[in-house]
């Protein structure tokens, strides 16, 4: 996963944010940008580029909550049930977690009804306003997916290849050390990694060491588990000489307390913390933390198909196709349709090469159980803006600004 790390003349308070996530650039990029493309159609269509604006905050907020929420619903029993606190887990999305079929799932009914009953203005030229933007939003935030090292696709090895490590297409990427599609590739048995890598837990579940617990703990050196020995190595020598200098039974008993509390800290945190769970596979097989960390740059995940990229190229298509389309549109209203209609075939067939969606849904992914049914409201969509009158009557009447004459020359004087 990539991040923007904080430059260092930035003063140190906004250090404490920690690094900026590639996915939270893109997608304000993708808002900025899509806000500013449907502004400049409504400027040229003589719409108001107000209503845009609150179109585009409705979008964010309602598109946002939309797709978290459709996330939670899909991972809740796998990623929230089982969390210590599963309502801070729902609102914690610094963690990653949108389904895109969420966002308008949730925004277009709200748009619908703000623009009918609040701004009281033409819903289906408005929606042809904004449409093309929801494409160029996708397109722009598909490309965080790739930075952030979600969304990926399916293993594409060449079936040729002995090692079973070479790629199938030129353009296949491998993620780094301790990405997701790393770490799913692990648990499908799809690569395999040194025994350095790989921490166990008491169920006897086996998981690749992850790559922020080396990074903590190469930070620290080993600071917090001498910190650990020291104090139980205190407690033993305090304990031992009081044993030496006959202190009484219930000051040896005090003392022996101490002792066990200093070592089961130090057992704790070899077990359940990050930096213990690094340490103690250091001290396991002898190594350092550096060069812990100098073993991970080794192992990358298998080759896979870039989906989020065929997404990007995808929604940028889209997005070209709705936006020349708007200024050669007779009927108001199809760009929605045509987006669902467009974008529902296109998400099958993106789900069939992605790696990172169950099949939980009747034997297909839940994107593409959505995607087959907003391909149906897209057709119904269709079907209504057909019968409806050809223009709104809401909408302002597009007419190009008439030719300037030039003023009549001045006869010449006889």
């Amino acid at each position: 996963m990539f991040q923007i790390p904080m430059p260092d003349w930035m003063p140190q308070w906004l250090h404490s944010f920690g690094d900026v996530k590639s996915y939270g650039v893109m997608m304000m990029i993708a808002f900025l940008t899509g806000i500013w493309l449907a502004c400049r159609r409504a400027f040229r269509s003589q719409a108001d580029p107000d209503i845009v604006l609150n179109i585009g905050f409705l979008a964010l907020i309602f598109g946002v909550a939309g797709a978290r929420a459709m996330f939670v619903i899909h991972y809740w029993d796998t990623r929230f049930a089982n969390t210590p606190d599963p309502i801070a887990a729902i609102f914690d999305i610094r963690a990653g977690g949108l389904e895109f079929w969420g966002g308008p799932i949730a925004v277009i009914p709200v748009l619908i009804i703000y623009l009918r009953f609040i701004a009281k203005v033409s819903v289906r030229w408005y929606l042809d306003i904004t449409a093309p933007s929801l494409a160029w939003g996708l397109a722009i935030t598909r490309i965080g997916c790739f930075l952030n090292g979600c969304c990926w696709g399916a293993v594409c090895v060449d079936q040729h290849d002995p090692a079973g490590d070479k790629a199938m297409v030129p353009w296949a990427v491998r993620f780094p050390y301790g990405s997701p599609a790393m770490r799913q590739q692990f648990e499908f048995g799809q690569l395999t990694l040194p025994k350095e890598l790989i921490y166990s837990l008491s169920s006897g579940q086996c998981f690749p060491l992850p790559r922020e617990y080396v990074e903590k703990a190469l930070q620290d050196n080993g600071a917090t588990r001498k910190k650990l020995e020291a104090a139980r190595a205190a407690a033993e020598a305090e304990l031992q000489s009081a044993k030496e200098s006959g202190v009484d039974a219930a000051m040896q008993n005090e003392l022996a307390a101490r002792r066990r509390a200093a070592s089961e800290k130090l057992v704790d945190f070899l077990r359940n913390s990050e930096i213990g769970i690094v340490e103690k596979q250091c001290i396991q097989y002898g190594l350092s933390a550096a060069q812990l960390s100098d073993l991970t740059k080794h192992f990358h995940s298998k080759p896979v198909h870039p989906t989020q990229l065929y997404a990007v190229i995808n929604a940028f298509l889209i997005s070209w196709l709705l936006s020349t389309l708007f200024y050669y549109r007779k009927r108001h209203g199809i760009l929605l349709g045509w987006f669902l209609l467009i974008y529902s075939v296109a998400r099958v067939f993106e789900e069939a090469v992605r790696q990172d969606n169950p099949l939980d849904i009747g034997g297909v992914t839940i994107s593409q159980a959505v995607s087959i049914v907003t391909f149906l409201v897209g057709l119904g969509w269709m079907i209504l803006m057909y019968r409806l009158p050809m223009t709104s009557p809401r909408a302002v009447k597009f007419e190009l600004p008439p030719e300037e004459t030039s003023p009549p020359k001045a006869k010449p004087a006889k």
